[in-house]
């Protein structure tokens, strides 16, 4: 460690009471190195700090700021992670200095060291050069299959899946039949959710995989996404259509699906232990919550359980509303379009009678 002649003492101890931008800021407050503070300059990184953040003896400081008084000079002052990195670099010139030495008493030793010091060095640079072709062919591989994941998604970015879709029975049905009904199929959720699209919003719908013990997923390609995105937020209500075995989900690549899986495993991990006495308190937990494709991990509040429904025998009758079983049925599609067409038809008669004229008596 040396400190600095008197000549560069005025860039080391700056004065100036006067706050300014942060031009100069501290290695350790990171706030600016006033012209009239105490402070010091590294000799390596050029960079200032603060004598009192850095703790330095007042004995030092002085010492550094008046070396022609006390008969020194070249005295400098470095950083802590200068310092760490020019022992490393000191460190590693020594084994360098030494290997350098090894080489040489071998080259005096003998030819035949020699050429076989040669040897092995061009095994070295052989296996380098291998070693940097492989990790170039790793980078090209890694490159192609991040730009095939992304064209992946923006493919299925307008698609959604749909579970339980019921398929066209018969014996060796036609490709063009499987298509009529599997749209036929869509059409009806796609009605039954309100969700007013027609076929010419629908841009191809194709069943997934091998025909299992039941019905294949169906998958459905919208032109647009937003209608996509609208169908999945208005999945959840197809508890209340005829299609409450119907599920729908967004149509993931394999790696969203296996990060899902691993964040999952992730979550069941961290509850398992990592959670404090504090959390279990306040009865949070992790979770992989967002929409299939948008999950993130979070610790949040567990969900209660729910209550068991109240059984028709329990209820009393004194509640604001029944159970389920003992409301009237809900109207089908046909009976609410009678409805509609029924209110219609007297709005208009209600509407001819206001503006016909007064008859005459």
């Amino acid at each position: 460690m040396t400190a600095l002649p008197s000549s560069q003492t005025q860039s080391l101890t700056q004065t100036s009471q006067k706050p300014t931008k942060a031009k100069f800021p501290c290695l350790r407050c990171k706030k600016n190195v006033a012209k009239n503070s105490k402070s010091v300059k590294c000799n390596i990184c050029q960079n200032w700090v603060h004598v009192e953040c850095e703790g330095m003896p007042a004995e030092f400081y002085n010492l550094l700021a008046n070396q022609e008084k006390y008969g020194m000079s070249g005295v400098y002052w470095n950083c802590a992670a200068c310092q760490t990195s020019a022992a490393k670099i000191t460190e590693m010139m020594g084994q360098y200095e030494n290997r350098v030495k090894e080489v040489e008493d071998r080259m005096t030793a003998g030819e035949a060291e020699i050429k076989q010091m040669g040897k092995e060095v061009k095994k070295v640079v052989e296996s380098l050069h291998d070693r940097d072709d492989k990790i170039d062919q790793k980078l090209q591989k890694a490159e192609k299959c991040i730009y095939e994941e992304l064209k992946q998604r923006d493919t299925r970015r307008a698609n959604a899946i749909m579970h339980g879709v019921a398929e066209i029975g018969g014996e060796n049905p036609t490709g063009g039949e499987r298509r009529d009904w599997d749209r036929k199929e869509c059409l009806a959720i796609l009605e039954a959710l309100r969700m007013g699209l027609d076929d010419r919003d629908i841009k191809f719908t194709r069943r997934l995989g091998d025909k299992p013990h039941g019905p294949r997923p169906l998958c459905v390609g919208f032109y647009s996404d937003a209608d996509r995105d609208r169908l999945l937020r208005r999945a959840r209500d197809l508890d209340k259509t005829k299609f409450k075995e119907v599920s729908i989900c967004a149509d993931l690549t394999w790696k969203q699906r296996t990060e899902e899986a691993d964040m999952a495993k992730e979550a069941a991990r961290r509850n398992e232990k990592e959670l404090t006495e504090e959390d279990k308190t306040k009865n949070l937990h992790w979770a992989a919550v967002g929409a299939k494709g948008q999950k993130r991990l979070v610790k949040t509040a567990a969900r209660p359980q729910q209550e068991p429904r109240t059984r028709q025998s329990d209820w009393s009758g004194r509640d604001r509303n029944p159970p389920r079983n003992n409301r009237s049925p809900r109207r089908t599609n046909d009976q609410e379009e009678q409805r509609r067409g029924l209110r219609r038809a007297r709005s208009e008669n209600s509407q001819e009678r206001v503006n016909s004229p007064p008859s005459k008596k």
